[in-house]
């Protein structure tokens, strides 16, 4: 996604922050500790991540998607116009949602630059901290166990 500012990463939380034209701002937020895939040699961090797209009018949209559906690299698993996720606010599951709604929203992702490029760099992005943080924990576990 052109146009990030640097990645923020507080422990395992990480944001990334682009703007786009007219005074709208797509955030990213994952979570390094949502997903871990183990793939020959190596291990992998394929995240959850929400998708906020903020209008200059205030308006919003906010996203959250996962890994794999069909051909495409990542799904949409639900939706809100609401920028809080709470229990009283309506969220859509996409699960039973029409296919060509389901495209739209996805063609819509894709004009951010939230597309299948895009996920693939975050996957590459989420494992190099994923990574360090493996190692710290194995050097924590190390002093710990040496400590008995």
């Amino acid at each position: 996604m052109s146009g990030v500012s640097e990645p923020e990463l507080n422990g395992t939380d990480a944001k990334l922050v682009r703007k786009v034209a007219r005074g709208k701002k797509i955030t990213v937020t994952f979570n390094i500790n949502n997903r871990q895939k183990v793939e020959e040699p190596e291990l992998t961090s394929t995240p959850h991540f929400v998708v906020e797209v903020i209008k200059n009018d205030g308006k919003k949209v906010l996203m959250r998607l996962d890994k794999r559906r069909l051909s495409d690299i990542f799904s949409i698993r639900e939706s809100t116009s609401e920028f809080e996720c709470k229990d009283t606010n309506y969220t859509l599951k996409t699960d039973s949602l029409d296919w060509a709604l389901y495209d739209h929203l996805m063609d819509f992702l894709a004009d951010q630059g939230v597309d299948n490029t895009f996920a693939d760099e975050l996957v590459e992005l989420s494992t190099a901290p994923e990574h360090q943080a493996y190692i710290t924990f194995l050097e924590d576990l190390k002093s710990f166990v040496k400590s008995q």
